[in-house]
């Protein structure tokens, strides 16, 4: 299988994300420079914004300065790209409908965009509303977009950004009336942040999959839940094997983009009571699987588990854990037998 690299796999690097003390990247990677390193590792693609002003982190921006030909850098380089947006409602519907003519004409097929930026499951900021009622907005414009989409050749595909279950988004692909131009990106690890097995989400959605981000995560006991904290892959508790299989069998051409997971440890607090009102009381059918992962792989509390950028280590030093997480994630894939 062919694998991509997406550039949110080292947001200091990629110059989207400071240190904690507020520091810049010493000289960001630009995608050419990012194409070029997936070149040296025999990667076949890269998941990347198109635009100058990046998605960043919960909400924030960043301005790139890099205004390069996308189209021409990755014929060049025999590349495939798969480009990232952020969340549909992050501007009007003027600015998505040009992103995705955009994406079209630099010789993406799938668009990834995500629905919101709650994480860790945690929607009780939609309280007292359901999580239909909270998506209206979403499905509207998803449906305007879908649209456009289609007679672009694109796939517009929905992440489970920590945010949505796999039955949400098959109720979405619903609401959409199985629109031939939606798909899904599976993140391997974020299941596990709404309380579900992945492997289990993959078996039910993969036929609606048309981009992986391959995400490990190792999972620590918590007072409140459990953590899910980075790492590279293979070092953490997600089968990518059996999830890969799934997905390879979908008729999709899925090329997975390797991603390790952002700085920050995500909290998945369970445990409390006022966490489970946003979900369907159906969905605490799936969790004792999700939980087989914890007790198998769970990490005692107490363990050390912060990364470098968590510890305010200036930025060489979270470059350089950027750097050998990705690495050490590409030599996992590329010997990984499926």
């Amino acid at each position: 299988m062919d694998y991509s690299i997406c550039a949110y796999s080292m947001p200091h690097v990629m110059g989207y994300l400071k240190t904690k003390g507020g520091a810049s990247c010493n000289k960001p990677l630009t995608p050419v420079e990012l194409m070029d390193w997936a070149v040296s590792r025999n990667l076949k693609g890269v998941e990347i914004p198109l635009q100058s002003v990046v998605p960043a982190f919960e909400g924030t921006t960043v301005d790139t300065g890099w205004t390069g030909n996308f189209r021409a850098e990755t014929e060049k380089r025999s590349l495939r790209l798969i480009a990232d947006y952020g969340a549909i409602l992050d501007h009007d519907w003027e600015h998505l409908r040009a992103y995705l003519t955009l994406a079209a004409e630099s010789g993406a097929k799938i668009v990834r965009v995500i629905l919101s930026y709650f994480l860790c499951g945690d929607r009780r900021a939609f309280l007292p509303q359901t999580f239909l009622e909270a998506r209206k907005p979403h499905i509207e414009r998803l449906k305007l977009a879908l649209d456009h989409a289609a007679g672009l050749g694109l796939c517009v595909a929905v992440e489970n950004h920590q945010d949505v279950t796999c039955e949400e988004l098959l109720m979405i692909w619903e609401q959409v009336g199985r629109h031939p131009a939606f798909g899904i990106v599976m993140d391997t690890g974020n299941p596990l942040a709404v309380g579900e097995d992945p492997v289990g989400f993959a078996q039910r959605a993969a036929h609606l999959i048309r981009h992986l981000h391959l995400k490990d995560y190792t999972i620590h006991f918590a007072p409140n839940g459990y953590r899910l904290v980075r790492c590279a892959a293979g070092d953490g508790c997600i089968d990518f094997a059996a999830i890969l299989k799934l997905v390879a069998q979908n008729g999709h051409d899925v090329m997975p983009a390797i991603e390790t997971a952002a700085q920050a440890t995500r909290t998945i607090p369970i445990l409390e009571e006022t966490w489970w009102q946003t979900f369907d009381p159906v969905h605490a059918n799936y969790l004792p699987t999700a939980l087989r992962s914890l007790w198998k792989h769970g990490i005692a509390s107490e363990i050390p588990y912060s990364s470098a950028w968590e510890r305010e280590a200036e930025t060489d030093a979270v470059c350089k854990e950027e750097w050998d997480l990705v690495e050490r994630s590409v030599r996992y894939f590329a010997s990984l037998e499926l």
